[in-house]
């Protein structure tokens, strides 16, 4: 899998729903953890602008330790964004990931 890092110059992301556990196991409720063994999560972000003026909402996984307290409606800024293309039983697609998911005011350094 290469992920793929995406450009944020001119983009703001607004959050459009509430994080939520990416499950390893969805019949325990077992949270899948990165390589470091911190729990993921997703969070579903709308990017503006955007060029083919639908807007379409993705959704970014991001590692955190403790469950991500970031409301809907406020911007953020994820940081080192990257796209990558999956492919699992027969299915496939473009997914997001995160190393973090910062409010938009934040030092752009951190």
């Amino acid at each position: 899998m290469r992920n793929i890092p995406v450009d944020l110059s001119g983009l703001s992301f607004t959050v459009t729903g509430e994080p939520e556990p990416k499950l390893a196991d969805r019949a325990t409720g077992e949270v899948k953890k990165n390589v470091e063994g911190v729990d993921l999560y997703t969070i579903a972000l709308l990017p503006k602008p955007n060029d083919d003026r639908r807007n379409p909402v993705i959704s970014v996984t991001f590692p955190s330790a403790t469950f991500p307290d970031i409301p809907e409606g406020v911007k953020v800024r994820p940081v080192g964004l990257c796209a990558f293309y999956w492919t699992m039983n027969g299915r496939s697609g473009l997914g997001f990931r995160a190393e973090a998911i910062r409010p938009a005011a934040e030092n752009v350094s951190a």
